[in-house]
């Protein structure tokens, strides 16, 4: 049985080992072309809901016990969950999208799973270890 030492929680629920974390977060811009070559650039800045999070195992696994577990939150329709990790993140967020992978690698009677999950942000409180107070 492989050792739980991950710093990644979701809703309480500790990753078996730390994935790799992408943080994806475009401010809302836009730039609009008028006549005579002109442009004009609009510039909404960035809200704490823009922010998206892929998890990628790379090389690192989790067990049976946490795909499962997460493939039971997707099953709750609307649902957000708490989520903090070694980032410094604290959030709320909900599940975009889970893909775990079968390894050939035993853990006792299961195996392990390679996996991408993709989180979208809904509430933003810690950002890189600090409070976060944008909107």
């Amino acid at each position: 049985m492989i050792k739980t030492i991950g710093k990644v929680f979701l809703n309480g629920r500790q990753f078996t080992t730390d994935p790799r974390i992408a943080r994806t977060w475009p401010p809302r811009r836009s730039r609009l072309f008028g006549i005579g070559g002109s442009t004009t650039q609009q510039d909404f800045g960035r809200f704490a809901k823009d922010m998206r999070l892929a998890l990628t195992s790379n090389g690192n696994f989790m067990n049976a016990a946490l795909k499962s577990y997460i493939e039971g939150l997707m099953l709750t329709r609307r649902a957000s969950y708490s989520y903090t990790d070694y980032t410094g993140i604290d959030a709320d967020v909900v599940i975009v999208d889970f893909v775990p992978q079968a390894t050939f690698i035993r853990d006792g009677v299961t195996v392990l799973y390679e996996y991408s999950l993709t989180l979208d942000v809904v509430v933003l409180r810690q950002l890189d270890f600090a409070p976060y107070t944008g909107s």
